[in-house]
C-alpha cells in the first residue's frame, strides 16, 4: 500500500508540474520587458553636492548596501535642478535637501512615488535600486490579494447553491490561474531586481512554485470538503494569500541577497501571512457577490514587508 501511495504522490507531482509548465507559458515576457524598460527621468532638486549624495544613495537598495560589482550608474535616469522652478511640475521629483540626510523621509518619498506612478513601478525598481523594496512589496501584496479573491470566488459553488452556473469559467479553473499569477509575480520580481526578463533563465527561481503552490492548493481543496460552509471559503482564501505571499517574499529575499531562506523561516513566513489574512478574508467573503469580491481593493500591508 505504501508503494502505491508513493506512486500516486509522484504521479500527482508530475501532473502538477506539467500543468504548471503549461500555465506559465500563458503570460508574456515581452509585455513585462516593455513595462520594465519604460523611459523616465527622476528629477532631483538641490545643490550639486546634495544631488551627488542622493544619487549615490539611490543607487543602493538600502543604505550602505550594494552589489559586488558596485552600484549601477543611474544618472541616465536622473535630472538635476538647482531649484524647484527649473524642475518639471510633476510628482516624480525628490528634493535633495529634504531627503538626502534622512532614511525615513527618503523611504516615505520613494513609497509615495511608487503609489502615484503605478505604471512606472517596474521601470523605477529595475533602474534605481532604492525603489526595489517598495516595488517588491506592492508586487507581492497585490498578487497575494488577487489570488485570495480567485480562491474565494472559485470556492463559492461549494457553499452557495446554484452559484456555479453564475461564475465565469476561468474562476473554476483556479489552480492554473493561481499558478500563472505566482509565476508572473516571480518574473516581475526578477525584473524589478535587474535580472534578465527571461523565463528559461529564471526557471531555477520559478520551479519552487510547483511544490509550494500545488501543495497548499491541494490542502485548500480538501478544506472545502471538511470545514462547513463559509468557514471553508475563508480558510481557502487565507491559504491562497499565505501561499502566494510566502513564495513572493522568499523570492524577494533571494533576488535581493542571493540567499535561499531556510525551511523553518519559510514556514514562519507562511504562518504569519496566514494569520494576517484571516480577518481580512472574513470581511471579503462576507461580500458574497463574485463581482463585489473581484473588485475589492487590497488592504494595507502592515506585515512589515
Amino acid at each position: 500500500m505504501a508503494k502505491s501511495s508513493g506512486m500516486s504522490n509522484n504521479a500527482g507531482f508530475v501532473g502538477g508540474a506539467l500543468q504548471f509548465l503549461k500555465s506559465v507559458r500563458s503570460f508574456s515576457e515581452a509585455d513585462i520587458r516593455k513595462e520594465a524598460e519604460r523611459h523616465f527621468v527622476l528629477g532631483i532638486v538641490g545643490s550639486e553636492e546634495q544631488a551627488d549624495l542622493l544619487i549615490d544613495r539611490l543607487s543602493r537598495e538600502t543604505a550602505g548596501k550594494t552589489s559586488p560589482a558596485g552600484p549601477p550608474d543611474i544618472r541616465p535616469y536622473i535630472g538635476v535642478y538647482s531649484n524647484a522652478e527649473e524642475a518639471p511640475i510633476v510628482s516624480l521629483v525628490l528634493r535633495a535637501d529634504e531627503v538626502a540626510g534622512s532614511e525615513t523621509l527618503l523611504a516615505a518619498e520613494l513609497a509615495r512615488i511608487v503609489v502615484v506612478h503605478k505604471d512606472l513601478r517596474l521601470a523605477l525598481a529595475r533602474a534605481i535600486p532604492a525603489f526595489r523594496p517598495a516595488v517588491a512589496g506592492h508586487i507581492v501584496s497585490d498578487v497575494s490579494w488577487t489570488n485570495t479573491k480567485i480562491a474565494i470566488v472559485s470556492a463559492l459553488p461549494g457553499v452557495v447553491p446554484m452559484m456555479g452556473a453564475l461564475l465565469p469559467a476561468t474562476a473554476l479553473g483556479d489552480m492554473a490561474i493561481l499558478t500563472r499569477n505566482q509565476a508572473e509575480m516571480l518574473l516581475r520580481l526578477a525584473a524589478a531586481y535587474g535580472l534578465p526578463i527571461d523565463l528559461k533563465a529564471r526557471m531555477r527561481e520559478l520551479l519552487p512554485v510547483v511544490g509550494s503552490a500545488f501543495g497548499w492548493r491541494a490542502v485548500a481543496r480538501e478544506v472545502i470538503g471538511i470545514v462547513p460552509g463559509g468557514i471553508g471559503v475563508v480558510v481557502k482564501g487565507a491559504i491562497a494569500y499565505a501561499g502566494t505571499y510566502s513564495v513572493g517574499k522568499a523570492a524577494t529575499i533571494y533576488y535581493s541577497t542571493g540567499q535561499l531562506i531556510s525551511a523553518p523561516r519559510l514556514k514562519q513566513l507562511y504562518d504569519d501571512a496566514y494569520k494576517f489574512a484571516l480577518s481580512r478574508v472574513k470581511k471579503l467573503a462576507r461580500r458574497g457577490k463574485p463581482e463585489d469580491i473581484i473588485t475589492e481593493e487590497p488592504p494595507p500591508n502592515d506585515m512589515g514587508f
